[in-house]
């Protein structure tokens, strides 16, 4: 194949299984709520900003925050790559936003839009965990997209592994789902849905995986100054125990051309 554009309480066994709720939401969390499309463009200069703050009844998984600062660039038509700042908020109380992992995120593509009958790219990324206890991570998988019946439909299917002396030592699953419907307006409606389901062939309990979904709204306005801006946000509820029941996301985009 040529390579073209490629997540009080009143016993103490009620107390434990909020502990260790709160530990999978912890560990599975999103560093950042976005869905990767399987583009690239030749000279394209990006700045991003993803954002997501998650609120919960339960103390244990209220207050998780989220933002990520990204630099972009088109190296070519099949191959783009990103430069990430990375800063996040465990849920539950007394804890705070640190500035916890810089990262390197590359989406190589393989056919152009429209080419075949699927659109696809593969993704990597690798992330430096920079305080205590954070590991190191990478990120992979495909990127796969599909339009039929009026929608865009994108799917993203990864696999995380940790490194360093607290990793967890497991090949973990992810996935995220986007669609879109295409009306041709400058803002147009869909949904998105995220979920780490835990360590390949040995998922966690489902109370303890991290399943999210909602919808969003996309928008791209063209002649920003010199550029497009391009922005999609919304809410996502959360669907088990482990993670907070309502997620406000957020991703903003400023895209130049040389």
């Amino acid at each position: 194949m040529r390579c073209r554009r490629v997540s009080d309480l009143s016993t103490l066994g009620s107390a434990a299984a909020a502990v260790l709720i709160l530990l999978a939401a912890g560990s599975s969390a999103f560093a950042d709520f976005k869905v990767h499309l399987p583009d690239a463009e030749t000279g394209e200069f990006e700045l991003e900003e993803v954002g997501s703050y998650g609120a919960s009844g339960n103390p244990l998984t209220n207050n998780e925050q989220s933002f990520v600062h990204e630099l972009g660039y088109g190296v070519n038509d099949w191959w783009h790559t990103e430069l990430e700042f990375e800063t996040f908020r465990d849920p539950g109380p007394g804890n705070h936003l640190k500035f916890n992992q810089l990262t390197s995120e590359n989406q190589f593509v393989f056919t152009e839009p429209g080419e075949y009958w699927l659109d696809a790219g593969w993704f990597w990324e690798y992330g430096q965990g920079l305080t205590a206890g954070n590991p190191s991570e990478t990120t992979f998988g495909p990127t796969l997209r599909k339009e039929f019946l009026g929608t865009i439909n994108t799917a993203n299917i990864f696999f995380e592994k940790d490194f360093g002396a607290h990793a967890d030592g497991h090949v973990n699953f992810q996935y995220a789902w986007e669609t879109r419907i295409a009306l041709g307006t400058p803002v147009e409606p869909g949904f998105q849905a995220y979920g780490t389901v835990g360590p390949v062939g040995k998922p966690l309990p489902i109370s303890q995986q991290d399943h999210r979904i909602g919808p969003q709204l996309f928008a791209n306005i063209n002649d920003i100054g010199p550029g497009t801006l391009k922005a999609n946000g919304g809410i996502l509820f959360g669907l088990t125990p482990a993670e907070p029941r309502y997620t406000f996301r957020w991703q903003l985009e400023y895209e130049l051309h040389f």
